[in-house]
């Protein structure tokens, strides 16, 4: 089996993006067996800017990855160098996309809004997500902000954005929510942490949270809400990094689980040992079986200073290398 993972080389000061990456990750041999780097023109970074690969999609065999200010597209596969770059003015701190209406919904992050763009980068829709919290918005929705480095502070901080039965649904971490696009009225409650990555898995929509829980949604109504902590799962740590991909493992009721590396300086590790007792992570997978309430295996993502790791997805075997 082998996994898609979408990031960043760390920098060496802890900072996370110094260079966009595509990895492909086979559990067995528990290697990276290919890497696709990708730097953005100069005309579209500014100092400070993360770059980064966050959320990705298939769309007719053709992959769509989200960067800060970009939707790369790769063609040819393995990937090696975006066959297309697609950017609109109102790019800013992409996270994730889906296939949405022959086209691809963006969350934009940096603008607060979700995005429809189709696959030529004509911009079709630009839904507000600060419409039904009646804020002031920092920023234009007519504005070209792709060279702002970091828009925060973020009142809703969309994540990750997928289909559900026909209608858009989005994770919005600054409020530990889920909303629906298309319907706003429709919100789901995350109760134990800020979701980030997420999927939909047999009609049931399972979201990752920042603190290490799992959460879901079997029906579009709270009362179906199931959430399991991870870190009562994993012996031995009492904190698991920043929790972002997660996808459904081979064995019944088993999750993967991606963890990026906290940020990194010499203080802040030897603060984090005496708050926990233990060395900080470095960017990891974790596989949970849920049913027995407990961790299976961890691989580690890369050596010395790593990745920072945001969405994973299990790749078709005819796309395995």
């Amino acid at each position: 089996m082998q996994l898609l993972i979408s990031g960043a080389i760390q920098g060496e000061d802890g900072h996370q993006g110094v260079k966009a990456v595509l990895l492909i990750f086979d559990l067995r041999s528990g290697e990276i067996v290919h890497r696709a780097e990708y730097m953005p023109p100069d005309e579209l970074v500014s100092a400070g800017q993360k770059i980064q690969f966050t959320g990705g999609c298939w769309l007719d065999g053709v992959y769509y990855v989200c960067s800060h200010n970009e939707l790369l597209v790769y063609e040819d596969w393995p990937p090696k160098e975006p066959t297309r770059r697609i950017t609109v003015e109102g790019f800013n701190d992409l996270h994730n996309c889906c296939v949405w209406e022959g086209g691809i919904a963006v969350s934009n992050t940096g603008l607060e809004s979700i995005d429809h763009i189709s696959t030529d980068g004509e911009l079709l829709n630009r839904w507000d997500m600060l419409t039904a919290v009646n804020e002031q918005r920092l920023h234009g929705l007519d504005k070209d902000i792709r060279l702002i480095p970091d828009t925060k502070p973020h009142l809703r901080h969309a994540n990750h954005v997928y289909a559900w039965d026909g209608e858009l649904w989005t994770g919005q971490l600054s409020t530990w929510d889920c909303v629906c696009v298309t319907d706003p009225a429709k919100r789901l409650h995350m109760e134990v942490g800020m979701p980030h990555d997420g999927t939909v898995v047999n009609g049931a929509a399972v979201f990752s949270t920042t603190n290490g829980h799992l959460v879901f949604f079997d029906e579009k109504n709270e009362a179906s809400r199931r959430a399991y902590n991870l870190v009562e799962m994993t012996p031995g740590l009492e904190q698991l990094g920043w929790c972002r991909g997660v996808e459904p493992a081979p064995e019944d009721n088993n999750w993967l689980v991606m963890f990026s590396a906290l940020r990194r300086s010499k203080w802040k590790e030897t603060a984090y040992f005496f708050k926990h007792r233990h060395k900080m992570p470095k960017s990891h997978i974790s596989q949970y079986d849920l049913n027995k309430g407990e961790l299976v295996r961890t691989w580690q993502i890369g050596e010395g200073v790593g990745y920072q790791l945001f969405q994973v997805d299990t790749l078709p075997q005819d796309k395995w290398v």
